[in-house]
C-alpha cells in the first residue's frame, strides 16, 4: 500500500511540475537560464514583416506589365513571295521570290495600352567585293495601337532585293519593346553561333564596328504581300 502510494504521489509531482512548466512558457518567461522562451522578443532581432529601417522596400510600380516570349528563329525565317488568286488574274512562270519574315511574339498585362512600341535589329553575314567578310546592320521602329491584354504577334520583313544585294546568312536579331513615353518595357534577342557578344546591338563595337555597314530596309509586314495574311493576328500601326 504504501509503495502504491508512493507512486500516486511521484505521478501527481510530475503533473504539478508540468504545469508550471507550461505557465511558465505560456507567460513568456525563460525557463532556463542562457535559453529563450517560445514568443519571447530578443533584443535586435528582426520581426517577420516589419520595416527594418534603411532597408529598401520593392516599389509598388515595379510590376511586369509586358512578357516577350517568343522570337522567330533565324534559321526559318525565309518564306516565298504570298500567292494570291484573282478572276482574270495572268500567272507569270517562274519560282516564287524569298523574303525574310521576323516575328516577336509577347503578352501584355493591362487592359489596353495606347501604344507599344517595338524596335527591331538584324544583323546579317555577308561577303564584301573584296571578298572580306562584312556584316549588314539593319533597324527600325514600328509603333502599334490600341493594345488589348492578351498575347499578340508583330513583325517586320525584310524584302527580296536586300537579301539578294546584302546578305541573307542571319547571325543576329534583337526587339526592344517600350510604352508611349518611352520606357523600356522587355528585350530580347536570337543568336546563330558566336560571333556576337551578349546585348550585341547596344554595343558600339559591333554596331559601329569597320566591318558592319548600316542599311534601310526593313519593314513592317504591312506594307508587304505578308499583310492580308492572317490580318486579326496582328496589331494596327500607328
Amino acid at each position: 500500500m504504501k509503495r502504491t502510494g508512493g507512486r500516486m504521489l511521484a505521478g501527481i509531482g510530475i503533473m504539478l511540475a508540468g504545469m508550471a512548466a507550461d505557465t511558465v512558457l505560456a507567460q513568456g518567461v525563460r525557463a532556463v537560464p542562457g535559453t529563450v522562451a517560445p514568443g519571447a522578443v530578443v533584443p535586435g532581432a528582426v520581426i517577420p514583416g516589419a520595416v527594418v529601417p534603411g532597408a529598401v522596400a520593392p516599389a509598388a510600380g515595379d510590376k511586369k506589365i509586358l512578357l516577350i516570349r517568343r522570337l522567330s528563329k533565324l534559321n526559318k525565317v525565309k518564306q516565298p513571295t504570298p500567292q494570291y488568286t484573282a478572276t482574270g488574274s495572268r500567272t507569270f512562270p517562274g519560282r516564287p521570290h524569298e523574303w525574310a519574315v521576323f516575328e516577336v511574339t509577347y503578352d501584355t498585362l493591362p487592359a489596353w495600352m495606347d501604344e507599344v512600341v517595338v524596335t527591331y535589329y538584324l544583323i546579317a553575314d555577308r561577303r564584301g567585293t573584296d571578298a572580306k567578310k562584312e556584316f549588314t546592320f539593319y533597324q527600325t521602329t514600328v509603333r502599334y495601337a490600341d493594345v488589348a491584354r492578351g498575347e499578340h504577334t508583330a513583325c517586320v520583313v525584310l524584302p527580296p532585293s536586300a537579301l539578294l544585294r546584302n546578305g541573307d546568312q542571319f547571325v543576329g536579331f534583337a526587339v526592344e519593346i517600350s510604352s508611349a513615353d518611352g520606357t523600356l518595357l522587355a528585350a530580347k534577342d536570337e543568336k546563330e553561333g558566336s560571333v556576337l557578344p551578349a546585348d550585341w546591338w547596344k554595343k558600339p563595337e559591333v554596331t559601329e564596328s569597320k566591318n558592319v555597314v548600316k542599311r534601310d530596309g526593313l519593314v513592317d509586314r504591312s506594307k508587304t504581300p505578308f499583310g492580308l495574311i492572317n490580318i486579326d493576328e496582328y496589331e494596327a500601326v500607328k
